[in-house]
This record gives structure tokens, sequence and C-alpha cells, in this order.
């Protein structure tokens, strides 16, 4: 679970070259929204990231974090400025 998911989505996925939807991990501060999801998470998230795979595991914290909010799964797949917009409108920024 991640405390306030989506302000702490967006505030790490919109600094300088952090956000990378072709892949879920690019390095250590590049990923794409599901990595950054599961990353944040901390130890939890990369157990559940292992034993599920990334989708599946940032939606199921999704879902833990907030759940009146259900992710779509195409939502991983955005381009990096439609991404950035969603979790930017989610933010309430």
């Amino acid at each position: 679970m991640i405390p306030d998911i989506h302000k702490r989505v967006y505030e790490a996925a919109s600094q300088p070259k952090s956000l990378e939807m072709t892949d879920w991990h690019t390095c250590e501060k590049t990923h794409c929204r599901g990595g950054w999801v599961t990353t944040l998470a901390g130890p939890e998230g990369k157990e559940l990231e292992k034993f599920h795979g990334t989708l599946l595991a940032a939606m199921l914290i999704y879902d833990a974090s907030d759940p009146g909010y259900k992710i779509n799964p195409a939502r991983f797949f955005d381009s990096n400025e439609d991404a950035l917009l969603d979790m930017k409108k989610l933010a309430g920024v």
C-alpha cells in the first residue's frame, strides 16, 4: 500500500528523466507508471512484482492504496505525455 498513491506516483514520475513508459524499469531512477508503483511500495511491492509480474502487482497496489479507484490496465501502456497528464489529474495538481 502507498499512502497518497496518486500524489506520490506523480511526484516521482514528474521529475526530469524519471518516466519512461516503454519499459517497467529502465534504471534505478527511471520507471514507467507501473514500475514507479511497485518501487514506491517498497519491499512488499518488489515481492508482489516477482510473484505476479509488474502489471498485476501495480494494479493490486493501486487497489490496496485507493480502493475507490480502479485503474484501467491500458493506462500502463500510455505514452509518457498521456501517462503524466493522467497522473497529474489524479494527484489533483
